[in-house]
C-alpha cells in the first residue's frame, strides 16, 4: 500500500512538469563585446498546456532582438517570419516566434507557415518577461502544435534590428555569422520532449511496480 501511495506522489510531481536546459558556449561571437547576443543557456519547460522558452545571455542590452525557430510536424519552409538573413542549413519550421525588449508590452509575435507562406494574417501578439539577462516566453502548446509526450525541434537566435542575422545561434557552438553583413547558419536543431499525458505516465508506473513485484 506505502508503495502505491509513494507511486501516486511521484506520478503526480511528474505529470506537474517536464524541463530542459540547453547550454551554449560563451564567447562565440563575430565581436564578443555584445554579451548582451551571446547566449550562454536555453530553458524549455511546460505544464502540460502551455510551454516556456526562457533565454539567458551573457549581457543584457534593450536593443537585442530574439528568433525562436520551431518545428512540430512535416513540412514548412526553410525562411524565418521576418525574412531576416538566416540560413536554417536545410531544416524546415512551421512556426517563429520574433520579439524584442525595448517596448513594455507586446513585444513578441508568434507566426504560423500556412498554405506555402507566412500566415501574417493570423499571427498573434503576446509579451515577453524579462528578469536579469534573462527573457522568456510562455505560448500554448496548443499554438505550436505541439501535444502531451510529443516532440518539437528548435533553434534560438539572438540578433540586432534592421535586416541582421542571427549572431548567436543556440544551435552551434562556434560563430554563426563572420558579421553584420552576413546571413547566420544554423547548426542542428534541438531535440525537446513534451509532458506525457498523466494516463501514460501512470501506465509506465504500474507496470514499472508490477514488473518490480515479480522480480521479487
Amino acid at each position: 500500500m506505502k508503495s502505491l501511495i509513494a507511486l501516486g506522489a511521484a506520478l503526480t510531481v511528474a505529470a506537474a512538469a517536464n524541463a530542459g536546459t540547453y547550454n551554449d558556449a560563451a564567447y562565440d561571437l563575430f565581436d564578443n563585446s555584445f554579451d548582451n547576443l551571446d547566449i550562454t543557456s536555453v530553458n524549455v519547460s511546460d505544464n502540460g498546456s502551455n510551454v516556456t522558452f526562457s533565454v539567458t545571455t551573457r549581457g543584457y542590452q534593450s536593443w537585442t532582438k530574439y528568433m525562436i525557430f520551431i518545428s512540430t510536424g512535416s513540412g514548412g519552409t526553410t525562411s524565418n517570419a521576418w525574412s531576416r538573413p538566416v540560413d536554417l542549413n536545410g531544416q524546415n519550421i512551421q512556426h517563429f516566434i520574433g520579439s524584442w525588449v525595448d517596448q513594455g508590452s507586446n513585444n513578441s509575435q508568434l507566426v504560423h507557415f500556412s498554405n506555402g507562406g507566412w500566415d501574417w494574417g493570423g499571427f498573434s501578439t503576446f509579451s515577453n518577461s524579462q528578469s536579469g539577462n534573462t527573457v522568456s516566453w510562455t505560448v500554448s502548446m496548443a499554438s505550436l502544435g505541439l501535444s502531451a509526450g510529443g516532440t518539437m525541434l528548435f533553434d534560438v537566435a539572438t540578433s540586432g534590428g534592421g535586416n541582421d542575422p542571427g549572431v548567436d545561434h543556440l544551435s552551434r557552438s562556434t560563430a554563426a555569422t563572420p558579421g553584420w553583413g552576413t546571413a547566420s547558419v544554423a547548426g542542428n536543431f534541438l531535440s525537446y520532449t513534451a509532458t506525457p499525458a498523466p494516463g501514460a505516465i501512470a501506465l509506465l508506473g504500474v507496470a514499472g511496480l508490477v514488473g518490480s513485484r515479480r522480480r521479487k
